[in-house]
């Protein structure tokens, strides 16, 4: 239909409409007609300016997501400890530690989740904190490698804020436990996924038992969220505890100290939990 047509039609159809109506009763329709063209274009309106708010709110939620991240990734105290850990990781006896070390992740009530775990036995047995799998719908081991496996969870303890964790999997590098926790002022390493970095390692030293909470292992080393299940391991390569928060000393220096599970704990934990089987 061409255009003069339609505009034909479209005036033809307006006379059928109005010819049988008075000059006020016309008025009357034209002018409920006016206001209803306003109110659409409102609404039009209205809508653009929601939509509009919208996109900016997402906008803005997305930039400070990112500032966050920006924020962890590049503080001064990340910068200093990847340096560290750069230049840890030329050596070539903690290049094969990292190898036992795991990132585990999944997602819980909270949204998604990232800790620490390491292999104990080369059949795809590894541990890590009771508080890194609780509450998880899936839990998510990835390797040295990159590979991805789907982890059924073994034993847990939350007093202790020990884990179990096994994957179907063979011949995996394995950190040997030591049997007793090393004493203060040992030199010790920490290896674990801490902030959005992984496979990080750092040193320390062990703290005296009256400078840190009763019965845990303090470290000197620095400890940031995604440490959890880190293996604290000696210079000979035996592992003494397992990283599971970080706390302040509240002397002069207000020193952050990083606490994990002594190493004879995990024992009596292993213990227990295959005593049963």
């Amino acid at each position: 239909m061409s255009e003069d047509k339609k505009n034909n039609n479209m005036d033809e159809l307006y006379e059928e409409k109005y010819e049988e109506l008075t000059y006020d009763e016309f008025k009357e329709a034209l002018q409920e007609e006016e206001s209803s063209f306003t109110n659409e274009k409102k609404e039009k309106k209205r809508k653009k300016r929601y939509i509009r708010f919208i996109a900016i709110l997402i906008a803005f939620f997305l930039v400070f997501q990112i500032a966050a991240m920006m924020v962890d990734t590049f503080r001064l105290d990340a910068i200093d400890f990847l340096k560290t850990s750069y230049q840890l990781s030329q050596n070539e006896t903690i290049q094969d530690w990292r190898e036992s070390v795991v990132v585990i992740h999944g997602t819980s009530r909270i949204g998604q989740t990232k800790g620490t775990g390491f292999f104990i036995d080369e059949n795809g047995l590894l541990l890590t904190n009771h508080h890194v799998v609780d509450d998880l719908a899936y839990v998510g081991v990835t390797t040295e490698n990159g590979e991805v496996f789907e982890g059924e969870l073994v034993a847990s303890d939350e007093e202790l804020d020990l884990a179990l964790v096994s994957i179907e999997a063979r011949n995996m590098p394995t950190l040997p436990l030591r049997e007793e926790t090393i004493p203060s002022g040992e030199h010790i390493f920490v290896i674990g996924n801490p902030l959005s970095f992984t496979k990080i390692a750092n040193e320390g030293e062990v703290m005296a038992d009256h400078q840190v909470v009763a019965n845990r292992l303090g470290i000197t080393a620095p400890i940031y969220r995604g440490n959890s299940g880190s293996p604290v391991i000696t210079e000979t390569g035996e592992v003494t505890g397992v990283v599971y928060a970080k706390t302040t000393i509240q002397d002069q220096l207000q020193q952050p100290v990083g606490l994990a599970v002594k190493i004879e704990d995990v024992h009596s934990f292993l213990e227990e939990t295959f005593s049963s089987y």
